[in-house]
């Protein structure tokens, strides 16, 4: 199931509002496009509407900025994690 928000943000627009939410003066630089990048990201909750009765209460540039709290708090243990897997 896909639990999230489902707001409709670009790609761009989503990685400009990490940067800023983690590193403002982080220089953003972007590879060529490839065919099957997205432009645009959303999540599809319907599954977990009907199953589970999950209505999305945060947009996705609070879900961002709830996360990068969380993974400020936890990066200790959930960056090897992460990474190791």
């Amino acid at each position: 199931m896909n639990i999230g928000s489902t707001d409709n943000i670009e790609i761009r627009t989503l990685v400009v509002e990490v940067r800023d939410q983690l590193a403002p003066d982080l220089d953003l630089a972007f590879a060529e496009r490839h065919d099957a990048d997205a432009d645009h990201t959303h999540a599809d909750t319907s599954k977990a509407r009907e199953l589970l009765g999950y209505e999305p209460t945060h947009t996705i540039r609070e879900g961002v900025g709830n996360f990068i709290e969380w993974y400020q708090a936890n990066r200790e243990w959930y960056e090897p994690l992460v990474m190791n897997s």
